[in-house]
């Protein structure tokens, strides 16, 4: 799910294959249906639309062929659609299996892409779809488990690390800065909201820590 600037909440819905908003009177409504993909992520666009992830049903997740689909979706409110599905040259895929999606404030596109069920790397784009950096990770035990992404106000990245229990800081072109929190403020993150100074860490069994952020 996202919350737009002003106010309504979108989100996507797996077995419908479709993107609804509750508005801020609280009634649902279809946006749109992706069949035959799947929506996973979704995030406000500079532009107010929304950037979307989507794969295929019948691929495996993580081993594709040619017919498997996995790709980000811009759609504006009045139909315009542009997907990042390949790189430049047209046939090496950008992704396989785009899990969380979220804009810098640059307009670079940050895409968690799951590479595993317990691996994965952070994709940062241009607008235009061109790879600025590739990021999976930094001295770590584990394999780079990165399941949600945020940016601050400086374009600087924040990704969770569910496997080494840590989020990773980023600097705007993807290199590693610091870990944000101590061992003993974090265990298994799965989920990040940050609004102003105020960043919200959720867990996967049911708890959420919110503290203070501070680059």
């Amino acid at each position: 799910m996202c919350v737009t600037d002003n106010g309504d909440v979108y989100f996507t819905e797996f077995i419908s294959n479709s993107m609804s908003r509750l508005s801020p009177s609280r009634s649902v409504s279809i946006v749109i249906y992706t069949d035959p993909l799947v929506p996973i992520g979704i995030c406000q666009s500079v532009d107010g639309g929304l950037l979307v992830t989507l794969i295929d049903r019948e691929s495996d997740n993580y081993k594709l062929d040619s017919h498997s689909r996995r790709l980000v979706r811009r759609i504006r409110m009045t139909g315009d659609v542009h997907e990042y599905e390949y790189q430049e040259d047209g046939q090496t895929r950008l992704f396989t299996y785009p899990y969380r999606v979220t804009l810098i404030s640059n307009r670079d596109i940050c895409v968690v892409n799951r590479t595993s069920d317990s691996s994965g790397e952070l994709v940062i784009m241009s607008p235009s779809g061109h790879i600025k950096s590739v990021y999976r990770g930094r001295s770590l035990t584990k394999n780079f488990d990165p399941i949600d992404v945020v940016s601050d106000s400086l374009c600087n990245i924040l990704v969770t690390d569910f496997n080494n229990k840590q989020i990773h800081l980023l600097s705007p072109d993807g290199d590693f800065l610091k870990f944000l929190l101590a061992d003993n403020e974090v265990y298994c993150p799965s989920r990040l909201s940050l609004y102003k100074s105020t960043l919200w860490v959720g867990y996967r069994e049911g708890i959420v820590k919110v503290f203070q952020y501070r680059m």
